[in-house]
């Protein structure tokens, strides 16, 4: 686990905490004896040790310049997304208000803080393109990359010390239930047939815990000039998970996997050189690990029915 003693104690603003990677993180940073203020746009929770729950939206510049003048943090780590990775038209103002307007508020809000921001980290995405012509290819890959850019822009012209990671693709407890990890857990858990229609995608995944040390890593070395990836370093397909998931489960017949591709997708490997050299990091989770640890937790909660987060597939 990384060293907090840069950020021990501190004020740490954790925009998106109720989300998959924002929950472990704020409890990571509280374990570690920062003060940590956690945004959700849902009804605030209850405070626990070190951590004040705050209720608002990220997109409204007001409730984010009142954040900032009342709990002054020293670390901004910005996670908010709406991560819906479609193409459908309808997918668009819901991405521009939770993607690129509630980073900018964010940003801006870091920028004029009263009291400086040393530190601001946000996520970047896999699927933002990248080339002479960048063309992103759904509206969440446009807000991404987008609020990939404002950030770079607010380090250079505004001297704000923001950092930007890229976790690959990240899996394990408490994933919306859509995502393909989840939802193939949870219908081979129902004994349902599930249809992949394509399974030749290759992915770097990542489990949950090692996105949350590379996360802290960012925050706590003295500079991150460059974007950097959090990832395994290679590539896996979808089927390969899919079969790796029924194989733990002992219900690989119950898989229905297609071979023909989807196209237009994404295929990045994380540069994992690049993280040992800037971050000190490296992913030490297994892939059959990960997926172990993700098939307990979503085992539990369909033992426990009332549990949040869980709803079983349908069909």
């Amino acid at each position: 686990m990384h060293d907090l003693v840069a950020i021990k104690g501190k004020n740490i603003l954790v925009v998106g905490a109720s989300g998959f990677l924002g929950r472990p993180l704020a409890t990571r940073l509280a374990a570690g004896g920062s003060r940590v203020c956690a945004v959700c746009r849902k009804s605030p929770e209850a405070d626990a040790e070190n951590i004040h729950w705050a209720h608002g939206d990220a997109a409204d510049a007001e409730f984010v310049n009142r954040l900032f003048s009342s709990f002054r943090p020293a670390v901004v780590f910005h996670l908010a997304s709406d991560s819906q990775g479609g193409r459908a038209l309808s997918l668009l103002p819901g991405s521009v208000h939770n993607d690129l307007v509630a980073t900018i508020n964010v940003l801006h809000g870091a920028a004029s803080a009263d009291a400086k921001v040393e530190r601001f980290v946000m996520t970047a995405s896999l699927e933002e393109p990248e080339g002479a012509e960048p063309t992103p290819m759904s509206p969440y890959a446009a807000a991404k990359w987008a609020a990939s850019g404002y950030g770079r822009m607010f380090r250079h012209l505004y001297d704000l010390d923001v950092r930007v990671v890229r976790p690959m693709m990240t899996f394990g407890p408490g994933q919306k239930e859509w995502k393909f990890v989840p939802s193939t857990i949870l219908s081979l858990l129902a004994n349902q047939r599930i249809a992949i229609g394509s399974g030749s995608r290759l992915v770097d995944w990542v489990y949950l815990d090692d996105v949350v040390e590379g996360l802290l890593a960012a925050a706590c070395v003295p500079d991150v000039p460059t974007t950097v990836d959090l990832g395994s370093g290679a590539l896996v397909s979808v089927a390969d998970v899919a079969r790796e998931i029924g194989r733990q489960l002992g219900r690989t017949h119950l898989l229905q996997i297609g071979d023909g591709a989807r196209g237009e997708e994404i295929v990045r490997v994380g540069d994992a050189a690049k993280a040992r050299e800037l971050l000190g990091f490296s992913a030490t989770t297994s892939l059959p690990d990960g997926i172990a640890r993700a098939i307990a937790f979503y085992s539990d909660a369909v033992r426990q029915p009332g549990r949040r987060h869980i709803v079983m597939p349908s069909g």
